[in-house]
């Protein structure tokens, strides 16, 4: 089986964005739905942020046996409401994960499968042995454990930028070339064998045969290193606010910036040094005007900067349901969702900032649509512009191949989270150009933001999952704010 989703491309062709969600033509696949460098810190020091990750160890029963686990043997293993292989999806699965049986391990026989079992948090799975499993010794679930997403870290992958790659499923000359891998199920590979130039590869491992280098993709085939161009790591990170960092500060989108020293009331001149790309500072609340230009002083206080060489994230004045941002919310509208997690996206300004309630939490630098906001009588797809509204987050997927027009793939992007068809806020693990328009549409993240972000927001993908639609018995999705 195979499943995709459209993607926001690069700045180079193909020219369009297409649709970020599951695609409603591939076999079994049905379309999702639209339901509501570090940066180097001046004061003070910064670090990643964190989030808590969920476990798939299995638990306890009441009688203190482990409970009954179904063990996943191929990708898109699809969660449904009811036993039935037809009922619109509420989820999926993925190889090498496990989840809980809730409840007593009785099979129960649905259109489609005579073997569904009930999982934890909700929904059904079909157990046949094929796709997923009750035996954690299984030897397809073991094979291809080794290989699977690494969800606990930022990039679950390796990546590479194809020159033209061929695919194929065995080693030149070796019949049984390491790592051994048993038949796998049917539609685990993805049906592409030749990735076009400017498309992107995710791999797990690399190999040497026949005197050559070989990778091995994440859907488990193989191609020559000679064939892509190594991803460097992106380490950019936006920064949690609260006890380090609050409001104001600034993020650097450009390397260069100059800094300035303060000679007098309005006037200003360059001093030595400059900020470089990506670094954020703490700024004080002083602002001074030269010529019509706006200063910022740093927390430092020997320092200032230029407000045009800089990006100073500023929130707006309410939530999205009326209450006044940093001050007490007595409206009374806000999510019913102790949290009440939203979030801001400046398209133009290049940031985002996350909150709870009234309360920012998190800023970081993002890359919006190269075509900036929509324009009247314009195609947004056709001009790579990113929507502007509030938005609910719909549905995640921890990875998935983003397909553009032309057969241009960016495979297995971590982190997306779609928020209005066919856009998605997720991780770009292709360029490092943050704060600056660079997408076909969608809202790129770095890595480790975009880890943050998804352990943020609301809905929650539950422990072993590896995607999952809001659905309105989980509670209030995140809202996302997108303006100019």
């Amino acid at each position: 089986m195979a499943l995709y989703t459209t993607a926001c491309e690069r700045a180079v062709q193909p020219t369009a964005d297409a649709n970020p969600t599951p695609s409603a033509s591939s076999p079994g696949a049905v379309a999702w739905g639209t339901a509501p460098t570090a940066p180097t810190a001046t004061v003070p020091t910064t670090t990643a942020p964190t989030a808590t990750v969920p476990t798939t160890t299995a638990p306890e029963s009441k009688n203190g046996l482990a409970k009954a686990r179904v063990y996943i043997k191929n990708r898109f293993v699809f969660v449904r409401p009811r036993p039935d292989v037809n009922a619109d999806w509420l989820g999926f699965l993925w190889f090498g994960a496990s989840v809980d049986v809730r409840g007593a391990a009785v099979p129960v026989r649905g259109p489609g499968c005579a073997t569904f079992y009930a999982i934890e948090p909700m929904g059904f799975v079909c157990v046949d042995e094929k796709q997923a499993t009750l035996s954690a010794d299984d030897p397809v679930f073991s094979a291809v454990s080794t290989f699977a997403p690494r969800l606990s870290q930022a990039t679950p992958h390796r990546y590479a930028e194809s020159l033209g790659a061929e695919l194929r499923s065995q080693l030149p000359g070796v019949s049984s070339e390491p790592p051994a891998l048993p038949t796998l199920p049917a539609f685990f590979h993805e049906p592409r064998r030749h990735l076009l130039p400017l498309s992107t590869v995710a791999y797990v491992e690399e190999r040497q045969s026949e005197g050559q280098s070989w990778l091995l993709s994440a859907d488990l085939l193989w191609l020559k290193k000679e064939q892509v161009a190594l991803y460097p790591e992106i380490t950019f990170h936006g920064v949690e606010l609260g006890r380090e960092w609050r409001l104001p500060l600034a993020f650097f989108r450009r390397a260069g910036a100059r800094r300035f020293r303060r000679t007098g009331p309005g006037r200003f001149e360059r001093s030595e040094g400059s900020f470089t790309l990506h670094e954020v500072v703490a700024l004080t609340d002083q602002v001074e005007f030269q010529r019509g230009e706006r200063f910022f002083q740093t927390a430092s206080g020997d320092d200032w900067l230029r407000e045009q060489d800089a990006v100073l994230p500023v929130p707006r004045s309410v939530t999205p349901w009326g209450a006044r941002v940093g001050r007490v919310d007595h409206t009374g509208l806000g999510p019913k969702d102790p949290r009440q997690t939203w979030i801001e996206v400046s398209v133009l300004g290049g940031w985002l900032l996350a909150f709870e309630g009234t309360k920012p939490v998190f800023a970081t630098l993002i890359s919006a649509g190269r075509g900036g906001i929509p324009q009247e009588g314009k195609n947004t797809l056709e001009i790579s512009a990113t929507p502007v509204g509030t938005f609910p987050i719909s549905g995640k997927l921890a990875t998935i191949t983003l397909q553009a027009p032309g057969e241009y793939v960016h495979s297995d992007v971590p982190w997306t989270q779609n928020f209005q068809k066919p856009y998605a806020i997720h991780t770009a693990y292709w360029h490092d150009n943050w704060g600056n328009l660079a997408s076909g549409g969608c809202i790129n993240v770095s890595p480790i933001d975009g880890k943050w972000l998804f352990d943020f927001t609301e809905p929650k993908l539950p422990a072993g999952w590896h995607a999952v639609r809001w659905q309105p018995a989980t509670g209030a999705p995140t809202l996302l704010v997108v303006h100019e």
